[in-house]
């Protein structure tokens, strides 16, 4: 874990997060800190109760808990710069879920106690406090469903065809614990599919 110096984080607020409120993106970068860091590392612990809010600016994230047997499965994986690492939608709460890096990662971190003052003064605030939980609740959704109603090879293809790059990037054994299969289902799915796109391709 290494601060970084030198980041315009009132244009990665606007441009990337999504804030069209000047006045927000100001605030928002007036107290922001941006950290780097290794393969591996964990940002947050289960149970721990944060201090800040980040906001993914390159890499490659996970949540997992600990299951009922003592493994961690994983709940979420993050690629898309600008998302918003929060496990819990509640503030000021105990973690439900351990947050760690999967590759080298840049991370913006605003204080908590910043947050909470702007959701008590700004409207616009407000308004992507709850946009962020709105996108997370659908995406949380949409793995729950998917997991729950399509069986596996179904499930994996629809997980490639929305997160192509989690498809690259994501080690398997993580994907597979987030769609609810084995490490070995996922690899001979992923057999299956190439064998049958390769006897798609023209000769």
């Amino acid at each position: 874990m290494e601060p970084v110096s030198d980041f315009d984080f009132e244009t990665f607020f606007k441009d990337v997060v999504g804030i069209r409120d000047e006045e927000l993106a100001r605030a928002l970068a007036a107290d922001a800190a941006l950290v780097h860091y290794r393969k591996g590392e964990l940002l947050l612990r289960e149970g721990e109760v944060s201090g800040r809010v980040g906001f993914l600016v390159s890499g490659l994230v996970r949540s997992f808990f600990t299951d009922a047997e003592g493994h961690d499965a994983t709940d979420c994986l993050v690629v898309r710069p600008g998302a918003v690492l929060a496990p819990s939608p509640e503030l000021r709460v105990p973690s439900p879920d351990a947050v760690e890096t999967l590759a080298e990662s840049d991370m913006a971190f605003v204080p908590l106690a910043v947050i909470e003052r702007l959701l008590q003064t700004s409207l616009a605030a407000n308004q992507l406090y709850a946009r962020i939980v709105a996108e997370a609740w659908r995406e949380h959704w949409e793995v729950r469903r998917a997991v729950s109603q399509l069986r596996a090879r179904e499930r994996y293809l629809w997980f490639a065809e929305k997160n192509p790059e989690l498809v690259e990037l994501a080690p398997s054994k993580y994907v597979a614990s987030l769609l609810g299969m084995t490490p070995v289902t996922l690899s001979r799915l992923r057999s299956e599919i190439r064998s049958e796109d390769g006897r798609r391709m023209p000769r």
